[in-house]
């Protein structure tokens, strides 16, 4: 998974892009890499949409799987006061991200570090709430995946995710922002996962499909970035970025990818 996403140079282009836009990378401030640090469909509202509906408040201790380099994790650090610490399988997006919350003022409430979502280094009941999104997509064994988070989560805490699933018409288009091909693209049908979150042990409060807004914000951003990009953007993380978005938009449209997002509580 390292070599769909790293780069090994991504933490220097943000803080020249930071300069080239006029920003103090020294102080980054909350609206200063919106464009790139939360790459997943509809963006910070789909964050601060999610957090709503999870009620996460500032008691919450909160567990992000697969943070990329953190952007959500200081999103609801800043916005909720909560404590969160990110686990991300690729050490460049854990050296980034921790470096990047050191420079936003955050490192006494996020923390990242890496390893596997999988197989998690906490303790049983650690959190109060397992927060993904956009990660299951690059996860084979999502059963197990499901199974780690409600291991870590306390009884009564809470399941908060939002993710690309697959659609009843397949294969997908290629590539997408998260695989070139299919060899690093694991997407199961929405019925199949939310059957595998509540074999995991916990019990669905909310399963909202998002299709239809996730078709337009990929349609337009596909035609955005298909203009020279800014100093700032998805294209620091990602390559070819018109293309993938173009494809997923595709994907969507033919019923061939589906957006969800689901609140469970642990039992």
């Amino acid at each position: 998974m390292e070599a769909v996403y790293s780069t090994g140079h991504i933490l220097p282009s943000i803080l020249n892009g930071l300069v080239a836009a006029g920003k103090d990378p020294e102080h980054i401030g909350p609206d200063d890499l919106v464009m790139l640090e939360e790459f997943h469909t509809l963006g910070p509202m789909a964050t601060a949409a999610l957090a709503q509906a999870s009620g996460i408040g500032p008691e919450d201790q909160v567990l992000d799987a697969g943070c990329g380099i953190g952007g959500p994790a200081r999103h609801l650090a800043r916005a909720y006061g909560c404590r969160v610490t990110g686990v991300d399988f690729t050490p460049e997006f854990v050296e980034v991200g921790n470096e990047l919350t050191r420079r936003a003022g955050l490192a006494d409430r996020v923390d990242i570090v890496q390893g596997d979502a999988t197989d998690l280094p906490f303790p049983p009941g650690r959190f109060d709430v397992a927060w993904t999104q956009h990660a299951a997509m690059n996860i084979a064994d999502k059963a197990l995946l499901y199974r780690e988070l409600r291991r870590v989560v306390k009884p009564g805490g809470r399941l908060a995710l939002f993710d690309v699933v697959g659609g009843p018409i397949q294969p997908l288009h290629f590539p997408v922002p998260w695989a070139d091909d299919p060899a690093w693209s694991f997407l199961e049908p929405a019925d199949r996962i939310r059957d595998l979150v509540q074999e995991a042990g916990f019990g669905i409060t909310l399963w909202e499909d998002l299709t239809e807004q996730a078709i337009p914000f990929f349609a337009a951003a596909a035609v955005a970035m298909a203009a020279p990009p800014g100093p700032l953007g998805i294209h620091l993380l990602v390559d070819n970025v018109p293309t993938k978005f173009g494809n997923l938009a595709r994907n969507f449209e033919e019923d061939r990818a589906r957006v969800i997002r689901c609140v469970a509580v642990a039992g």
